[in-house]
């Protein structure tokens, strides 16, 4: 087969058509880049030299250096939204701690990651009243889009790879930022007119925010990227008749959002056990998940594939529990061959870690992920 560009091995890909080799991601989204850490022992294993930027404080991934993405030949590009710049709540509370624009607040403790310590609704602030009075960020705030249009348009003419629009966060994992995780799991349950407002009025910000972006550069992407976790190791995050009844509606809102503004492909970030899901997400438009947590029950690649591979794709999936910080270089390898001829028969497949790389994985197997992948074509 001829080589094949970027965006049209993602595209692809997408679309389940056969590809000269499986496209591979890193740092195309803001669940598969790499924890600073990682990327710094990565760069003096490459001998590249450039400064380490973050790209999302929260996580404290890293946006990758052109320089990198050539070295690997990596298919995709990210085209994040700006930070923003209004009044509001947004401010630094100490070296460690600060809050975001929506009052929830993140600590770290020396080089580990930011975790959500507190929200404006923690605690005995749970009643509609409370939400009414609460002043939300400004979706229309000009930091988020200053510049997203010449960005898009730039990585249109000089680069041939698929362009990732990065929207905000989904609605589950901001209704638990703002509320505190267990106390919203319990809202669902013991307090479901405060639970169902709370997502409906962050489906409301989430919505103007993507039809702005949209706005600017819908006709200059490929595919849009968001992540709402649903899933644990064991099982769904929550009953799946509740996420029919109380999120999927949302969900359909926001997807469509995204497909009246674009002609993009929709890939939502879901970790663990999310299969139980998966029909649901076809039916709402979704094309593709990440970051297909392979070590999570019934999420095999073989089941997937069989029931899944005609309908969905699958973005992720090298296993990052266990083969890539404790295997060999060859295992790593192994298992991008055996992903690969599983996930990517057919098309279907997009090739990267599972979740962000973290910082317990050696350089050299970083490495051989992204060689192998670059270098391996299974038979179709």
């Amino acid at each position: 087969m001829a080589s094949m560009t970027g965006r049209e091995r993602v595209m692809g890909a997408l679309r389940h058509e056969e590809t000269d080799r499986v496209p591979i991601d890193f740092g195309g989204t803001n669940s598969t880049s790499i924890y600073f850490t990682a990327y710094d022992r990565l760069k003096d294993f490459l001998g590249l030299e450039h400064e380490t930027v973050i790209g999302r404080r929260m996580t404290r991934g890293v946006v990758i250096d052109q320089s990198m993405l050539r070295r690997f030949d990596v298919d995709t590009r990210i085209l994040a939204l700006g930070a923003f710049e209004g009044a509001g709540h947004q401010r630094e509370i100490d070296e460690d701690t600060y809050a975001d624009e929506f009052d929830a607040v993140w600590r770290k403790s020396g080089d580990g990651p930011y975790l959500n310590v507190h929200g404006p609704f923690y605690g005995e602030r749970g009643t509609l009243r409370d939400l009414e009075a609460y002043v939300w960020p400004d979706p229309d705030d000009s930091g988020y889009y200053r510049g997203l249009r010449e960005r898009a348009q730039a990585l249109k003419a000089n680069t041939d790879c698929a362009i990732i629009l990065a929207v905000p966060t989904g609605i589950v994992h901001m209704a638990q930022w703002l509320r505190g995780y267990e106390t919203w799991l319990l809202d669902l349950y013991k307090n479901r007119d405060f639970a169902c407002r709370l997502v409906e009025l962050i489906t409301d910000w989430w919505v103007r925010v993507v039809e702005n972006a949209l706005d600017a550069v819908g006709e200059d992407i490929d595919v849009t990227s968001f992540g709402d976790d649903l899933g644990t190791q064991q099982s769904t995050l929550f009953d799946p008749r509740l996420y029919r009844q109380l999120v999927k509606p949302h969900h359909a809102r926001m997807i469509a959002t995204l497909k009246q503004g674009s002609g993009a492909k929709t890939l939502l970030h879901s970790c663990g056990a999310v299969s139980a899901l998966f029909d649901d997400f076809i039916e709402i438009g979704i094309d593709a998940v990440n970051p297909v947590q392979v070590r999570a029950k019934g999420m095999e690649p073989e089941r997937l594939k069989a029931d899944y591979g005609d309908r969905l794709s699958f973005w992720g999936a090298i296993d990052t529990q266990r083969v890539l910080p404790f295997g060999s270089p060859e295992e790593v390898r192994a298992e991008v061959r055996r992903v690969t001829n599983i996930l990517g028969r057919d098309g279907g497949y997009v090739l990267n870690s599972v979740h962000n790389i973290q910082a317990d994985v050696p350089p050299e197997n970083i490495a051989a992920m992204f060689d192998e992948a670059k270098a391996y074509a299974p038979a179709q």
